[in-house]
């Protein structure tokens, strides 16, 4: 199954009938061909409310096609903890985010979101637990759409830090914030962090490509 948060839409693509229902989809498209995906981003562009719509069939076909219509970006990033149980977040242009950024050439993944984290917070000695589900978002730049395939890493660190934001990225702070208290959903933040943070806090179905 795959979550794609496109602008203010979500996009369920999966094969489990009780997922539908779930998510309570506002339009499902069962088994839909390049023609049919290319009519679910117009209806999704059009739309002024937000959107739920599933595409059911076999889930990797089915994004191979979506991702036909995409130029595809390849970034990883980490849930850093501390040994308060605190999570690291970075605001960058007036919302809460997770550190995150673009694979480099010949970068494996995990070297990505270790450099990445420690480039916009100013962590140090960070180590990786264990891997999470990765997020997929879009949004139109240079005249073409974008997807961005996140890769995320739950790690750990220390919290006497010098934290300190990467502000040529426009990043305004870097602060931990208690885990088990964050209030997921007052929180201003974007629907692909919120959902990663939230599937930290409540395993989900594996993603996968």
């Amino acid at each position: 199954m795959y979550h794609i948060f496109h602008g203010k839409h979500l996009l369920i693509i999966t094969n489990q009938p009780d997922t539908w229902d779930t998510f309570t989809p506002d339009f499902i498209f069962k088994n839909p061909k390049p023609k049919q995906i290319q009519e679910v981003l117009k209806l999704s562009k059009k739309a002024t409310q937000k959107l739920k719509i599933a595409l059911v069939g076999e889930p990797d076909a089915i994004f191979r096609m979506l991702l036909g219509k995409f130029n595809r970006i390849i970034a990883a990033g980490g849930l850093v903890f501390n040994e308060h149980n605190e999570l690291l977040l970075i605001k960058r242009l007036g919302k809460w985010d997770l550190p995150k950024g673009k694979l480099e050439p010949e970068e494996e993944m995990e070297q990505c979101a270790i450099r990445e984290v420690m480039e916009e917070t100013n962590v140090q000695n960070l180590t990786i637990r264990h891997s999470l589900p990765d997020t997929f978002h879009t949004y139109y730049r240079d005249h073409q759409w974008i997807i961005k395939q996140t890769h995320w890493y739950a790690m750990f660190c220390k919290k006497q830090q010098n934290l300190k934001p990467q502000t040529e990225e426009d990043i305004e702070a870097v602060e931990w914030f208690p885990f088990e208290s964050l209030d997921i959903k007052k929180l201003k933040t974007y629907p692909a962090i919120r959902y990663i943070i939230k599937s930290y806090q409540k395993p989900t179905p594996n993603m996968g490509l």
